[in-house]
């Protein structure tokens, strides 16, 4: 009796052990990625700050990167930002390797640490975006100058389309914004600054045209009851960009990735979910409007 129960005791510690050990040879094997890159390639991390679309279509965004993933052969991670300038500074640092900019944010990147566009969407033709001032149809508001004395949203601090233009607007008629408007709020994105003037918070907001439009294409409910009272002068559309130490066989490949995807059609469907018709290769030039505002108020269009 004894006997028996010594060699059960002992077939009990051995069955554990080869369970301990298949479990430790299971975890030292790495899981295959589920875009099908390699499991030792390198991860390609991407930010986003400039949106092609709202940001409650992320889903949009996860099928571009799997897709430049599924082209690459390397893993992409998408690094969260609380806003724009945060974007930057891991741009500096080198710490994200991609980043989806607003042109605002970019001239602040190339101002600070030189980084150069890669490619930009282009809408109706052209990679060219603007700023649109909006509010409620029913408030008797009619032009940008009716908004003094109003409440105004504006976005984040580098957004062009959000805060840099109407700023620009507001010095044109010579005011400071808190002596223009009569209570400022920051909402830090479009889609916040948007249900801010549906909610009526606000009284008047400047928004991304590519987020408005597409969310009016896709939901004409989400922007019903808002008017587009001004449109600003055209700007050069949010660049995809490049950290400065990305190796060129790389940056080229992310290139040639990005430029055919109207021709390919996953990467067409893609584009279409996003509103965007392709992307093309960019320079600092179509910023340089961006840089003017800056150097002096504009004038509506």
């Amino acid at each position: 009796m004894h006997f028996r129960c010594g060699l059960l005791f002992f077939l009990f510690l051995a069955l554990a052990f080869a369970l301990v050990i298949t479990a430790c040879a299971s975890n030292d094997k790495a899981p295959t990625p589920s875009n099908g890159t390699s499991a030792s390639a390198t991860e390609i991390r991407v930010a986003i700050d400039g949106m092609f679309t709202p940001k409650e279509s992320y889903s949009a965004y996860a099928q571009l990167l799997d897709y430049i993933a599924q082209k690459t052969g390397h893993p992409t991670v998408l690094q969260q930002t609380g806003s724009y300038s945060k974007v930057n500074d891991l741009l500096a640092q080198e710490q994200i390797d991609v980043a989806i900019l607003c042109s605002g944010g970019y001239i602040n990147a190339y101002n600070e640490i030189a980084v150069t566009p890669l490619v930009a969407p282009v809408v109706n033709g052209q990679p060219l975006y603007y700023s649109y001032i909006l509010v409620r149809s029913n408030s008797g508001i009619k032009k940008f100058e009716d908004l003094q004395g109003h409440s105004f949203a504006f976005g984040d601090p580098l957004s062009l389309t959000g805060t840099l233009y109407p700023k620009s607007r507001i010095a044109s008629l010579g005011y400071q914004p808190n002596k223009f408007f009569s209570n400022i709020i920051t909402t830090n994105n479009h889609d916040n600054s948007i249900k801010a003037l549906m909610n009526g918070v606000v009284d008047g907001v400047a928004v991304d045209s590519f987020i408005y439009e597409y969310m009016k294409n896709r939901d004409p409910s989400s922007v019903a009851g808002l008017d587009v009272i001004e449109k600003s002068p055209p700007f050069g559309s949010p660049p995809i960009v490049t950290r400065r130490g990305m190796p060129k066989e790389l940056r080229d490949q992310l290139l040639s990735v990005l430029t055919g995807m109207d021709q390919d059609p996953q990467g067409a469907q893609i584009l279409s979910q996003m509103g965007i018709e392709k992307f093309i290769p960019v320079d600092k030039s179509l910023y340089d409007s961006v840089a003017n505002l800056e150097a002096g108020p504009v004038k509506s269009r």
